[in-house]
C-alpha cells in the first residue's frame, strides 16, 4: 500500500508541462523539462541510498518518503498561479526534485521490506514478483486520479493544479500510516526468525 501511495504520485508530472506552458508562460521544449523532474528525484535519490545497510537509518528513510512527498507536492501547490514570475516557475523544479526524492528513498527499502517480511522463502518470492505489478497497478490508480482532480478545476488551469497537487499531497501523506506499519512488520519478523533460530550445537 505504500508503494502505491507513493508511486502513484508520478502521474502529476503528466500535466507539469501544461501547468508550465499555460501558468509560467514557458514554451513547450522548456515546460516539458518539468515533466522529468519528479522521475530525476526519484531515480537520482534511489541510487544514493539503495546502498543504506544501517536498520535505523531504513526505517526513517520508509518513513520520510511519504512525508517529504506530501510536502512537495503541497509547496508546488502554493506556488501555481496564473502568469507566475520566472523565478516562481523556476523555483518549481527543486520542488519537484525533492518531491521525487520521496519516493526514491522510501522505494528499495519497501520492496526489500515485502521480501523479508516472511520466514516462507516461497512466500518472500511471490512478493518479489509483485512489486512490478503494484508498480503497474499504481501507475494506473494514480493516472485516473490525476485526470479526475484534473478536470474538477474544470475552465482554471490554476485551479486544477491546486487540485491536482494539494488532493496527491493528501493521498502521498496517507502512505506515511502503512510505512509505520511496515516498520512495525519488520520488526516483529526479525524478532520471530531469531526466536526460531536453532542454538549452536557445543557438544562436539
Amino acid at each position: 500500500m505504500t508503494i502505491v501511495l507513493l508511486a502513484s504520485g508520478v502521474a502529476v508530472e503528466t500535466f507539469l508541462p501544461l501547468f508550465g506552458q499555460r501558468l509560467g508562460g514557458l514554451a513547450p521544449v522548456a515546460a516539458g523539462f518539468f515533466g522529468a523532474a519528479l522521475s530525476f528525484g526519484w531515480s537520482a535519490s534511489q541510487i544514493l541510498v539503495s546502498s543504506v545497510r544501517s536498520e535505523r537509518v531504513i526505517r526513517r528513510l520508509r518513513v520520510a518518503g511519504p512525508v517529504l512527498l506530501a510536502g512537495g507536492f503541497a509547496g508546488l501547490g502554493l506556488l501555481q498561479r496564473q502568469d507566475a514570475s520566472l523565478p516562481v516557475v523556476l523555483a518549481w523544479l527543486p520542488i519537484l526534485v525533492l518531491a521525487g526524492a520521496g519516493i526514491g528513498i522510501a522505494m528499495p527499502h519497501l520492496s526489500v521490506a515485502a521480501m523479508t517480511s516472511v520466514i516462507d522463502p516461497d512466500e518472500g518470492q511471490k512478493a518479489a514478483a509483485s512489486v512490478a505489478t503494484v508498480l503497474t497497478m499504481s501507475t494506473a490508480f494514480g493516472a485516473a486520479i490525476a485526470g479526475l482532480l484534473v478536470n474538477l478545476g474544470s475552465a482554471s488551469i490554476s485551479t486544477s493544479a491546486h487540485y491536482l497537487l494539494f488532493g496527491f499531497a493528501r493521498v502521498s501523506a496517507l502512505g506515511l500510516l502503512p510505512a509505520l506499519r511496515v516498520n512495525s512488520l519488520t520488526s516483529t519478523s526479525r524478532q520471530v526468525v531469531t526466536v526460531a533460530e536453532p542454538a549452536p550445537d557445543t557438544t562436539r
